[in-house]
């Protein structure tokens, strides 16, 4: 009976909780950082860091106490480790060439992100370095989330419906669990989520998909450098 259960109370956090916390801890950061607490960035951070971890452990017991074979999660090794490395490699130097580019307007950026996904960007080394673990902790727990587990849920559920109706189903889900970075970061965090989406079905594994969100979301580290002085972000009301 465990795999029922887990299995909808992860489909139910995946739509709903997920979105919600979203929305409340981005929240609770602006106030934070416009109270002047100083560690508020380390905060959320930690917090972020065992959510991920509880959601990673969540599918993992559906895995091995579920009695849910590893190949319908995701679990598996790729089917061509060639086409997985030449595809990675490639995304690689796209992302850092972009992220090269992108570093002397670093500021400026900035800036434009202040009353939207702003708040997020680490300064110092140790937010560094906790942001780094973050991205690699969304590569796993999002995907085996929403890509190894959602599209494995619909397949049961919605057993009718193929892989590219699923796949148009968890990005959605995956773009509205981004609420707090506004209808803009929505639309393309769900375009990412297809994409990923697509990854993983052309692949038969997440190895790809995780590896490619986790360096999507440590871009952040290469475009924006070191700041001395921290950010400072208006009150929410204000914003």
């Amino acid at each position: 009976m465990i795999a029922p259960a887990l299995s909808h109370l992860l489909a139910a956090y995946a739509v709903v909780a997920a979105p919600w916390l979203g929305f409340v801890w981005f929240r609770k950061l602006r106030e934070r950082l416009a109270a002047g607490v100083p560690d508020a960035k380390l905060r959320i951070y930690h917090e972020l860091v065992i959510e991920q971890s509880l959601t990673a452990a969540a599918v993992i017991v559906l895995w091995r106490l579920g009695s849910v074979p590893a190949a319908t999660l995701g679990l598996v090794a790729p089917r061509a480790w060639l086409w997985v490395v030449a595809i990675l490699s490639a995304i690689v130097v796209l992302i850092v060439w972009s992220s090269i580019r992108l570093r002397p307007r670093a500021e400026e950026l900035r800036k434009k992100s202040q009353h939207s996904v702003g708040a997020l960007l680490p300064d110092s080394d140790q937010e560094r370095m906790w942001f780094g673990a973050v991205s690699v902790g969304a590569g796993i727990s999002e995907e085996l989330l929403f890509r190894g587990f959602l599209i494995y849920y619909l397949a049961v559920y919605l057993p009718h419906s193929n892989p590219l109706e699923r796949a148009l189903v968890t990005a959605l889900i995956f773009g509205f669990a981004h609420l707090y970075q506004g209808w803009k970061g929505m639309i393309g965090t769900g375009v990412v989520g297809l994409i990923l989406a697509g990854l993983y079905l052309m692949t038969g594994s997440l190895v790809l998909p995780i590896a490619v969100h986790a360096i999507t979301d440590a871009r952040v580290l290469l475009i924006f450098p070191r700041r001395v002085t921290p950010q400072a972000f208006p009150a929410e009301g204000n914003a």
